[in-house]
């Protein structure tokens, strides 16, 4: 069932086609009742220089029976191997500069495009760009108002402790830096997009908007629902990160750090010492804040009411 999509803010006004080639990649698998959708949230962009590569992944319902080719929109039917080996199936069959891998059950907001494209042009050394995202339910409502961190003084320690990420279509990633990185690690079936992230924040700055660029949409089928194998593929990259990377001892602590919050935030309690490590977690974050006494101040009174 289509949606009315959120409207573009009042300071994009027209649509935009020059600048690069951006790819928008969708791997799909049993999401035929959200494939319209996110197919029409790309053709509504207000940046329209796009392709957009659906990558069906063997499902039952094909693609090609849900949505139609046309001269900026091309269907690969492959056997099932998996969201990410279906992103990168996506990304070899693409040609933009840049990259966009948005979910078949999401939808990105009408500026996402031009969003990321704006930070990259004010940021030329930054290879990826995210952005805030808005939790929608199966019918499109808003289950939470659109999130992202605050800028951080370095976010490859901030990846280190956690992910601020919310999901791959909240990013735009350069080309070049998609190939360093390795592109997604096809042995995870969720969490895939993290040591991806990881790999490219050792090497690059990235950048981040405040805008929402993205909903997401919670319901009962999404991988995210599976905590105890989200949990197990973050310690996994964890591990497997240290052992592959030359890190520094503050960056050594800081990936310590991650492997006990990520641990605290998979396996909650209602014990007092829980909320109490909570909220030295929280605390502890706002340190790498560029903000002043004042505002952090306030940000730790919210979360303590």
């Amino acid at each position: 069932m289509n949606q009315t999509l959120p409207p573009a803010p009042s300071v994009i006004c027209a649509s935009l086609v020059s600048g690069p080639l951006v790819s928008v990649i969708v791997a799909y698998y049993k999401q035929e009742r959200f494939l319209g959708e996110a197919i029409e949230s790309v053709r509504q962009q207000t940046y329209q220089n796009f392709e957009i590569i659906v990558v069906d992944d063997g499902s039952p319902v094909p693609a090609a029976s849900v949505i139609a080719e046309d001269s900026q929109l091309r269907i690969y039917r492959t056997k099932n191997h998996g969201c990410p080996a279906a992103r990168n199936f996506g990304f070899r069959k693409s040609s933009g500069e840049m990259l966009v891998f948005l979910d078949s059950d999401d939808r990105l907001t009408p500026p996402a495009l031009e969003l990321h494209l704006q930070g990259f042009a004010q940021n030329p050394a930054a290879a990826l760009s995210f952005g805030a995202q808005r939790i929608i339910d199966e019918e499109g409502r808003e289950l939470r108002p659109a999130h992202t961190c605050r800028p951080r003084k370095d976010y490859f320690l901030k990846l280190l402790e956690g992910n601020p990420i919310g999901t791959p279509g909240a990013t735009m990633i350069r080309r070049d830096a998609f190939l360093e990185a390795g592109l997604f690690n096809e042995t995870l079936r969720i969490v895939e997009d993290y040591p991806l992230y990881l790999r490219i924040a050792r090497k690059h700055p990235l950048v981040h908007s405040s805008m929402c660029v993205i909903d997401y949409r919670f319901h009962k089928k999404s991988m995210s629902q599976d905590k105890q194998e989200m949990l197990q593929g973050i310690l996994r990259t964890l591990d497997e990160f240290e052992a592959e990377t030359a890190l520094s001892p503050l960056e050594r602590k800081q990936l310590r750090r991650g492997r006990a919050r990520w641990q605290h935030e998979f396996r909650r309690d209602n014990t007092l010492a829980y909320r109490i490590r909570g909220y030295c977690y929280r605390f502890r974050a706002m340190l790498d804040l560029p903000l002043g006494f004042t505002s952090v101040f306030r940000i730790l009174v919210r979360h303590l009411d």
